[in-house]
């Protein structure tokens, strides 16, 4: 029998519940938690069908015998016992995700006390109950150990109870055929149940094991993919600033000395950094290409950009990504037309899920109270940052330079 597998304190489905009203939740399990799950489930559907009947034949009237009549006691004492146990035992399944070993052995006990007390007050001559529903017990009892068990040798745990039924029902057996066929005959239901379910867990285990192959193999070409398409990104910027600069001051169509050709070196050495500092802390999310990209078109404008991420998360939805690196990238264009500064900074840092890009300069500035912020700013800057649920901010003063803060989502952090 399988160990349960650790619980999760962040498990919301772990605190009384299987997590079946939730999609998400089962959603975001791993595969194998589900099928355990999915299993759990129609196990206590099948306890319920003979849970529920046998309460219901409490209340059916059988000539003079009462409830206090003492098979009829033993019989709803019994009863109380396996609703109890059962409510207890999916309480237990709900916690930790799967059936605990020791809990196999509790239900495999409580059904042997089920077959010998429910049996001798079920006794066709009693009339105390209408049915002895505590065979039903003993076909929950199996399906549970199949789906418990991992080898067909754990099967022997289905002996113990096919001794009890027949040390229960000793009267009545071999009255139509030999005692050992008819036990054969009786238990073969119960011992059916075992296999089936013990398929069923392990073909739904083995499909499960194999869509999560199949799932991480498609995020790892997903990721190849976006990573060539990166690498791509780079080339061609690579390729418009600093391998045409290159090629330029080569030809000598530029002169090296002049202050222009070396402003426009700093901004494309600024650019190599950049990837060189990429390429050191992992894989580039879509929003530091997206802004690698805009340290690149700055440099076009002879911009030299010191440009920083930090951790920026991988989980930035495409279209945010875009607009904060577009909405960035007119920052820096303000910067190169408007600020009289040949230096910005961009940084790029997420705190506490608010992803924060700031662009900063230290050029002339300007009173916001007189100068209202021009097209560039509200449209392709704050209008971008609506659009997708976040927010732009202009933090500036004559003589103080200018700094475009973004942020996503619009929230403090």
């Amino acid at each position: 029998m399988q160990p349960p597998p650790p619980s999760d304190p962040r498990d919301p489905g772990g605190r009384g519940s299987l997590g079946w009203r939730d999609p998400l939740f089962l959603a975001s399990r791993p595969s194998a938690e589900r099928v355990r799950r999915f299993v759990a489930m129609l196990l206590l559907l099948q306890r319920l069908s003979y849970l529920l009947p046998a309460c219901s034949s409490l209340f059916t009237a059988r000539g003079p015998v009462t409830v206090l009549s003492t098979g009829r006691g033993l019989d709803v004492a019994l009863l109380a016992v396996a609703l109890a146990w059962n409510a207890a035992l999916f309480r237990w399944v709900a916690r930790r995700g799967w059936f605990d070993p020791r809990a196999v052995v509790i239900d495999v006990a409580a059904t042997c006390v089920f077959m010998m007390g429910v049996t001798g007050a079920c006794l066709p001559s009693s009339g105390t109950c209408v049915s002895n529903w505590s065979s039903h017990a003993l076909l929950a009892t199996g399906a549970l150990i199949g789906a418990v068990c991992e080898r067909p040798v754990q099967f022997a745990a289905l002996l113990p109870p096919v001794a009890v039924y027949a040390l229960a029902h000793a009267g009545d057996l071999g009255q139509r055929l030999p005692a050992v066929v008819e036990l054969g005959v009786r238990v073969n239901s119960y011992v059916w149940f075992a296999v089936i379910v013990f398929f069923i867990r392990r073909y739904l285990a083995a499909q499960a094991t194999r869509l999560d192959a199949l799932a991480e193999q498609r995020s790892v070409a997903e990721a190849e993919r976006a990573a060539e398409r990166a690498r791509l990104a780079h080339y061609r910027q690579l390729h418009d600033t600093v391998l045409t600069t290159l090629t330029a001051i080569a030809r000598g169509g530029l002169d090296h000395r002049t202050e222009e050709v070396r402003r426009r070196c700093a901004a494309d050495a600024a650019y190599v950094r950049t990837l060189i500092r990429q390429d050191a802390i992992g894989p580039a999310t879509g929003l530091g290409n997206g802004l690698a990209r805009a340290v690149a078109r700055a440099a076009g404008l002879g911009l030299c950009v010191r440009y920083a991420a930090e951790a920026l998360p991988g989980g930035v939805p495409d279209e945010v990504g875009e607009a904060m690196a577009e909405a960035g990238a007119e920052a820096l264009n303000n910067v190169a037309r408007h600020s009289g500064e040949r230096e910005a900074w961009l940084t790029a840092v997420e705190v506490d899920g608010v992803v924060t890009v700031r662009v900063v300069d230290r050029g002339t500035g300007f009173d916001p109270g007189l100068v209202e912020p021009g097209y560039g700013l509200r449209s392709s800057v704050m209008g971008r940052m609506r659009e997708v649920g976040g927010r732009a901010e202009v933090i500036t003063a004559p003589g103080e330079g200018v700094c475009v803060e973004l942020r996503w989502p619009d929230r403090p952090p």
